[in-house]
């Protein structure tokens, strides 16, 4: 597969900062001793969910849009005691769906 640098930066926007300072610090670490790395040897610790504060910072808006949006339905959400729990997959998707907006 040919990838484009412009296709990669494009990806490496969409992620957190906890997985971009993961794929940096490998770089950093490996350089590039592989010509390809598995997700899960880049991404593999990283939390599958995060929480309001964690998602409001990934999507840079404040944390009170993202209550609102989850209330709203428009960020699906599981709740552990009190607290708004948001799966990365889910928080992904809303992103790309806000930069494709004008």
């Amino acid at each position: 597969m040919n990838t484009s640098a412009e296709q990669i930066y494009k990806e490496i926007v969409f992620l957190s900062v906890a997985e971009r300072e993961r794929l940096f610090s490998i770089i950093a670490r490996k350089g590039f001793d592989k010509d390809e790395y598995m997700y899960d040897e880049v991404f593999g610790d990283l939390p599958s969910a995060l929480t309001i504060k964690e998602s409001s910072e990934y999507l840079d808006v404040a944390e009170v849009t993202v209550r609102r949006w989850a209330k709203e339905g428009k960020l699906p959400f599981h709740k552990v005691g009190k607290n708004y729990v948001f799966a990365v997959d889910d928080l992904r998707k809303l992103k790309r769906g806000q930069s494709s907006r004008p």
